[in-house]
Order: C-alpha cells, then sequence, then structure tokens
C-alpha cells in the first residue's frame, strides 16, 4: 500500500495518459502499444446502474476492461446479506480470475453509476497475453495488487475501531488510485457513496456518515460529484497508525 516513507504509492505516480483512467489501473500501466491493442479487442457495452456484469456462480466466459465508470465487487455473508468486497474504477481488468483458472465466478461485479466496459472473450484475451508479454506481466501484477489488498484489508480492519478502520480504507484507496497534485493534496476521482465506503470498513452506514463529517470539518478531506480529495494525507497517515512520510 505505501512505500517505506509511509506515502501512498500511486500518489507518487505523474498522471495517466488516460482520460478517465485511474493512476495505477492496469491501463494506466500498460506502454502505449500493449494499451492500444486491449482497447482494439472484445465488444463495447453499455451499462446502467445496478446492471450486472458477471454473478458469483457463473462460468468465466469473458474479462471485462472498465473504459468508464465505476463497479463494485460484492460477495454474500452467510446470513445472505451483501457484503462489499472491491471497488474497480476506470482502467482495471475484471472478470480474469475465472478466465484464466477455469472456475466459476467466486463474486458478482455491478455497476455503480454507468459504465462502459470491453468485453473480450477467454480466447481472444489469452491470445493478447501471449502476443504481449509485457502486459502478461501487468496482468499478473494487477492479480497480485489485488490479492494482497484484499489480504491487507482483512488483516488491518481486524480488532481496530471504526475510524480507524474507515482511514485505513481511504487511504488504501488514494494509495492504488489517487493522484498528487501540485498543492500535496490527493485527488481520487472514483464515485464512492458513503455506504460503499462503509461497507468496505466494516462499518454501519451512519457511523461512515459521521466519521466522514467530522474529517471534513478537521480539513483532513473534502467531497464532491465523483471526487474525493485528501487535503491533508499527512493526517490520514495519523489516523491509520501508521509512520508519518519522511
Amino acid at each position: 500500500m505505501s512505500g517505506a516513507t509511509g506515502e501512498p504509492r500511486s500518489a507518487r505516480r505523474p498522471p495517466g495518459t488516460g482520460p478517465g483512467w485511474a493512476a495505477g489501473s492496469l491501463l494506466d500501466t500498460l506502454d502505449a502499444v500493449d494499451r492500444d491493442a486491449l482497447l482494439r479487442l472484445g465488444t463495447r457495452r453499455h451499462y446502467a446502474d445496478q446492471d450486472a456484469l458477471m454473478i458469483a456462480g457463473g462460468v468465466g466466459d469473458a474479462v471485462f476492461v472498465l473504459i468508464d465508470g465505476v463497479v463494485v465487487v460484492t460477495g454474500a455473508t452467510g446470513d445472505g446479506e451483501p457484503a462489499l468486497l472491491a471497488i474497480r474504477p476506470a482502467g482495471e481488468l475484471v472478470g480474469e480470475m475465472a478466465v484464466l483458472d477455469g472456475e466459476g465466478r467466486t463474486a458478482d461485479v455491478v455497476a455503480a453509476g454507468p459504465v462502459t466496459a470491453l468485453r473480450i472473450s477467454p480466447g481472444t484475451f489469452i491470445a493478447y497475453l501471449h502476443a504481449h508479454p509485457a502486459a502478461q506481466l501487468q496482468v499478473l501484477r494487477s492479480l497480485v495488487r489485488k490479492l494482497r489488498s484484499a489480504t491487507r484489508r482483512r488483516i488491518e480492519t481486524s480488532g481496530c475501531d471504526a475510524r480507524r478502520r474507515l482511514a485505513r480504507v481511504l487511504f488504501e484507496l488514494v494509495a492504488e488510485y489517487g493522484r498528487r497534485q501540485r498543492d500535496g493534496t490527493i485527488l481520487l476521482e472514483i464515485s464512492l457513496s458513503q455506504r460503499s465506503l462503509g461497507s468496505l470498513a466494516g462499518v454501519a452506514v451512519s457511523t461512515a456518515e459521521r466519521l466522514l463529517a467530522e474529517l471534513r470539518a478537521a480539513d483532513v478531506l473534502s467531497t464532491g460529484y465523483r471526487r474525493l480529495v485528501v487535503r491533508d494525507p499527512d493526517r490520514l497517515t495519523e489516523l491509520c497508525g501508521l509512520p508519518p512520510p519522511g
């Protein structure tokens, strides 16, 4: 999630080359040749809010490259209640695990607002990876990053109070997809509801609303349409219980 300084990793990266692609996403990390080749594949599909791109238990019949919008990855708990597992913004790849291992889908992936994605068949995707070894490595790194993120969240949200859990979720999202601005703030251009943030942190929506209001009042962050700005990254790091940068 961060380097030795405690500063979010991708926040130190220069802005990505694609309009609307999250910094640090797969499309952002591919070189121009590999990215253009990937974007020429498949069929462009448009999804309305709450449309499902894939359903848990389904066959891995496609991968999806997110061109615009945000999807949420959800699973069912033991009592049948939905649990938010991850958020994937534009620039990311979803559905690759079932295609690569031939097993069924492990989670639902649902549009959170309008989404545009490339739907690519398994054979076409595998052929692309064979033809583009550098892209193959970036897809592997993307998978590792997702698995590390899931493991880290499971560990870090165990035994922490609600404030620290929410702070760590915000820090993780900023580390993966934030863009450092000239004034030192970090911009996160992902449409996130307070309910979604609370679900990721494992706190009630009312608690998430209260804690986010406190962070705004303390000028740690500000929120707007499809964007969140961390105004005081050092303070957010401190709230996570992490050492300050420097």
